[in-house]
Formats: structure tokens, sequence, C-alpha cells
């Protein structure tokens, strides 16, 4: 009579199973914390630590009925911007990453700040407002002309402007003659809740990466990973399957051994035969052409 598996040797296998799939799928899926000494695009590292503090960027003064205004913008792209003691009135609320600051001429005399109004950042909940997150995101430009190496974007979310979502897109281009860090971006747009920045900067240029060779599984890994897990769990759920049933021991847990002794020859045997196909030298019987 054949015994059925112990149910204590069926949970604790099907436990290292979900153990092995889980950890194999949060190895790709985990996000990585944002890092701006850290970035990673294609391939190619980057490092805008040196960047890390708040740019001032003024627009162009342009006419809005009946003032001439003008728009500026505090930038740091790698974490919120630092407000001063008792200068809070003088910034956009904590944790904006990007702010934009409303000038208005009323007179020959300097622009008054009317409004400051967050175009990237994170927010907690508000009233029939949720929670808002900057979500820092990287990716590859398009390629400038006479520019050796390939821009790349920094992309910060989390504004709200009258209902409207905004954000602030940072173009980065290299440029290895921009070694000063205290020279801030310039703005080159605002249309439909995005406005953009273009920053050239030796910082902008890709590094020779410092992370581990392997930051995160590539398919490949993942797939020797899965295959692997597989492995362990056939030749696991075998054994046991093998020693209740036939009592086997030592080599004879193996399931299908058999198979696997021949396994070898049987791969030796496919190779002669498709070598042989492949140059015409074919064995069998048959006629010859005399």
């Amino acid at each position: 009579m054949i015994n059925p598996l112990p149910r204590t040797a069926i949970v604790a296998t099907l436990a290292i199973i979900s153990a092995l799939l889980t950890s194999s799928v949060s190895a790709q899926d985990t996000p990585t914390p944002y890092d701006c000494a850290k970035l990673s695009v294609s391939g190619n590292s980057y490092d805008i630590s040196a960047l890390k503090k708040s740019y001032l960027v003024k627009g162009e003064p342009k006419t809005e009925h009946p003032y001439k205004v003008r728009y500026d913008y505090s930038v740091n792209p790698c974490q919120a911007i630092t407000v001063p003691d008792g200068e809070s009135k003088l910034h956009c609320l904590p944790g904006t990453w990007v702010c934009r600051d409303k000038k208005v001429f009323f007179d020959e005399s300097d622009p008054k700040t009317v409004s400051l109004q967050p175009i990237a950042g994170t927010a907690p909940a508000a009233e029939n407002v949720p929670a808002r997150e900057v979500a820092p995101l990287i990716a590859l430009a398009d390629k400038i002309e006479n520019v050796a190496e390939v821009p790349w974007n920094l992309t910060l979310k989390g504004g709200l402007i009258d209902g409207q979502d905004q954000s602030a897109v940072i173009t980065f281009i290299c440029d290895t003659a921009a070694t000063d860090d205290n020279v801030a971006p310039t703005l080159t747009g605002s249309q439909n809740g995005v406005t953009t920045f273009q920053w050239k900067s030796k910082s902008a240029c890709a590094v020779q990466s410092k992370l581990p060779v392997q930051e995160s599984m590539s398919g490949f890994s993942v797939f020797l990973t899965v295959f692997f897990s597989f492995a362990f769990i056939y030749l696991v759920l075998g054994a046991v399957y093998n020693h209740q049933v036939y009592g086997a021991k030592g080599f004879d847990l193996i399931p299908h051994k058999d198979f696997w002794r021949d396994f070898p020859s049987l791969v030796v045997d496919v190779v002669h035969h498709v070598w042989d196909s492949v140059t015409g030298r074919a064995r069998g019987g048959g006629y010859v052409s005399v």
C-alpha cells in the first residue's frame, strides 16, 4: 500500500517554495530609494550630489494685465528645499522640491511676491486632496547635436495649482567645462502643468558606478533564480516521495535516477545526430549511387 506524503513534509515544502518565489520576485520589483548620488539609467550611472542645494532660477518679466509679472523658481534636485528659520513666509510649504514664486511689478520698484506655489514635492492629504509624492524618475532624453553624451531627464512630481497637477522636468546635459556647482539651471518653458529646465554641469556626466555590479536583478538572473528554485523543489519533492513510497535511501532518493544517469549519453547522441545532419554525414542504411 502506498503511504501518502506526511502533512508536515508537504507544509514544509510549500513553505520553501513560497519563500523562494517571493524572494526572487521581491528582488526584482522592490523600488530603490531615491539617492541623487546613485542614479542609474540605461547602464549609465550619475552622481549629482554636488547639486544638493537650493538654486534660484529667475524667469523673464512678462505682461499680465494690468501689471508686469515674473515667475521665479527655487529648485533642489536632490531633496526638499530647506527653509531657514524665520523665513517660512518667503518659501513654499515644507516638502517642496521646486517652488514657483510669482512676483508682480506694481510700479518701478522691486517686484513683490504675491503667491508661492509648489511645482514638485510631497504633501500630506488635505480636504478632498490625496497625499502627494515627488516620485523622482530619470530617463534618457533626446540626443543633442555636438554633445558627446546623451542628456537625461529628471522628473519631479507632486505639485498642485488650482486643481491641476504640476511637475518639473530637468534636462541634465554633460558639460565638462561647467565645473561651477553654484550655477543654476535655465528655465526653458512652462506649459500644461509641466515646467522644464535645462542644466549644463559636469555633475551631469556619467560616472563609473560605485554600486555593486548587480544593484538589481537582471532578467537572466531572475530566470536562473526561478530555474534553480524549481530544480530544488523538484529534488526535494521527488526525494520525499521516493522515501515515503519506496523506502529509498542514498542515491535512490533522486527522482527519475535512471533518466538522469542516461541523460549525458542522450545529449551526446543528439549532438552527434545534429552534427551529422548539418555536415551531410548521416549514418544508416540506404542506396549509394555508383
